[in-house]
């Protein structure tokens, strides 16, 4: 409102500002809890990684298991390869080891996120839960043999699929997945 002199008393304005700034939050507000609720899941979910699981002896079991199956996943498609430790060795020569950043657990950790904070029942939760972490899992054992078989049958390709490609095809499919899973429920 103007005052005598044609000047704003400010009443009007932050009226206006007030509104838009509800409207905003009655617009929005959905999707910020969505992506605030996210981000703190994932937040603790990478805490946990960092402070309790990481070098832990079930980390480093996690690996090993890692290791095995996708050793076996290779023997399955006629490969020769042999285990050392955590290392895939191929008959040809190429090695690949399973270290921190193969386990695939930050994708983990950003599906789980997204599940968990978007709104539906704890049942579908779960199911989406239990059903990307598995999806991805065995995808991640995959991708672990396919290095190894780039490595054998492509070796000029190898450092564009071990940090572009395939990482990037997971992230992908984690993506595709909850898209799909959050249509469905």
């Amino acid at each position: 409102m103007n005052n005598d002199n044609g000047k704003s008393d400010g009443k009007s304005d932050d009226k206006s500002d007030a509104s838009a700034i509800d409207n905003f939050f009655d617009e929005y507000g959905s999707s910020l809890s969505f992506v605030g609720t996210a981000a703190f899941v994932f937040a603790i979910l990478q805490i946990i990684y960092f402070q309790l699981y990481i070098h832990s002896p079930a980390f480093y079991a996690y690996l090993n298991v890692c290791a095995d199956l996708s050793t076996m996943l290779l023997n399955l498609a006629g490969e020769e390869v042999v285990l050392s430790g955590r290392t895939l060795v191929s008959a040809a020569g190429p090695t690949v080891t399973v270290v921190e950043g193969c386990d695939a657990l930050r994708i983990h950790s950003v599906l789980v996120a997204v599940i968990l904070a978007y709104q539906c029942s704890l049942k579908d939760k779960l199911i989406g839960v239990v059903a990307g972490v598995g999806i991805m899992y065995l995808l991640n054992l995959i991708r672990i043999s396919l290095l190894l078989w780039i490595d054998v049958h492509a070796t000029e390709w190898f450092d564009v699929f071990h940090h572009t490609i395939l990482p990037f095809g997971l992230w992908l499919t984690a993506m595709v997945y909850f898209y799909y899973w959050g249509r469905r429920v």
